[in-house]
């Protein structure tokens, strides 16, 4: 490619990226022109991570030949129904090439490993799956795990030829007592020495975070929409749907949005807790962030969680403190979504709601077992 060839090439390509996120960009604000001041700047804002996750996901950390296990998400960085429980991280991965990933499983009960191929409207296929209590260890915790190439016995996550990305997905139980689980990931495959970057390489990635945003921005919009449809109410998810999203397969899901007045609150209640690794229950905002929980308590899981006498969970949802039940706060959003998660459960029990007046709840009644 020629300089005068190439000059044109990269030129088209950024103008491609800054008229697509620019046009994906007031079609998303443009959905919320009846919203309030907040909820307009957390969209304003929300593009812009839409933008960096992008960038950082399908430019920075998207060469198979120099693999990365980055952070998907942290508490400045939100978008997609993120758990603030789980640490995603996501490297990018060339499925005719073998891997090793060397690490440390620390203190946290629940970990495992996918292989995918994804694309840039947040859909991905499952080629491979590496559950956490299948990963062997020596004594101090220490594994090593073989990516691609071919089946071994163990400590192997299988690559399809058409496999572009792995992610590692770890839940806390309680994460401020729990040390995280540490890894490094390898090119094994020997492809020849260094070589600079082309442009050939760059332009490609481009447009890939010129897609994140654009597809996966909208992607979400319309699971919004989809969670608004049983407002108050927590329905099961679509496992199919979820899969296709890159949800864990030993997770099941309910969603919705939620809505209250002044002085209202929405109870939750798990009539059972079945023996499961975990459960947990997260508040959004309407673009699907989760809310600040570096601020105050927005999700509860069967670690952090209170049980009432008769085992049953109450959780109040509310935007003032309630005087009973397990509290998550809504910081001043009236009107957001939720989601409810268990995590290889025996049986997945649906969560029961009840929309009351904060002050007038009767809590010897609310803090048992509900009839159905």
């Amino acid at each position: 490619m020629s300089e005068a060839t190439g000059v044109i090439a990269a030129t088209a390509q950024w103008e491609k990226f800054c008229d697509g996120i620019k046009s994906a960009g007031v079609d998303i604000l443009a959905t919320a022109a009846d919203a309030d001041e907040a909820t307009l700047a957390e969209g304003l804002r929300y593009l812009t991570r839409l933008m960096r996750s992008g960038i950082e996901r399908h430019v920075e950390y998207w060469d198979p030949l120099d693999p990365f296990l980055a952070g998907t998400y942290n508490e400045r960085l939100k978008w997609g129904l993120d758990n603030p429980d789980s640490i995603y991280l996501m490297s990018a991965v060339d499925g005719r090439y073998e891997y090793e990933i060397v690490g440390n499983v620390g203190a946290v009960p629940y970990f495992n490993l996918t292989s995918s191929t994804t694309t840039t409207d947040a859909r991905h296929i499952r080629t491979g799956f590496l559950d956490g209590t299948a990963v062997v260890t020596d004594a101090e915790g220490n594994f090593v795990i073989h990516v691609g190439g071919a089946e071994r016995a163990q400590n192997w996550l299988k690559l399809a030829p058409d496999s572009n990305t792995i992610m590692l997905r770890e839940t806390y139980g309680d994460r401020a007592a729990e040390r995280e689980l540490t890894c490094r990931i390898h090119l094994l495959t020997d492809v020849g020495p260094d070589q600079p970057l082309k442009l050939s390489d760059v332009l490609p990635r481009i447009a890939g975070a010129e897609g994140f945003v654009v597809k996966t921005g909208k992607t979400f919009l319309q699971l919004a929409d989809m969670m608004a449809a049983g407002v108050n109410k927590l329905p099961a998810v679509d496992d199919a749907l979820m899969q296709k999203l890159g949800g864990d397969p030993n997770y099941f899901y309910y969603w919705s949005g939620y809505d209250l007045k002044p002085g209202e609150a929405l109870l939750l209640q798990l009539p059972e807790v079945p023996t499961c690794e975990n459960w947990g229950l997260c508040l959004y905002n309407r673009w699907l962030e989760s809310l600040d929980y570096s601020r105050g308590t927005i999700n509860i899981n069967k670690y952090t969680s209170k049980p009432n006498s008769d085992g049953s969970v109450t959780i109040v949802v509310s935007n003032t403190p309630p005087s009973g039940g397990n509290w998550l706060n809504t910081q001043n959003h009236l009107q957001g979504n939720m989601m409810f998660r268990w995590t290889a459960a025996e049986k997945n029990v649906a969560p029961q709601t009840k929309l009351v007046q904060l002050a007038g709840i009767d809590w010897p009644s609310v803090l048992r077992r509900w009839e159905n």
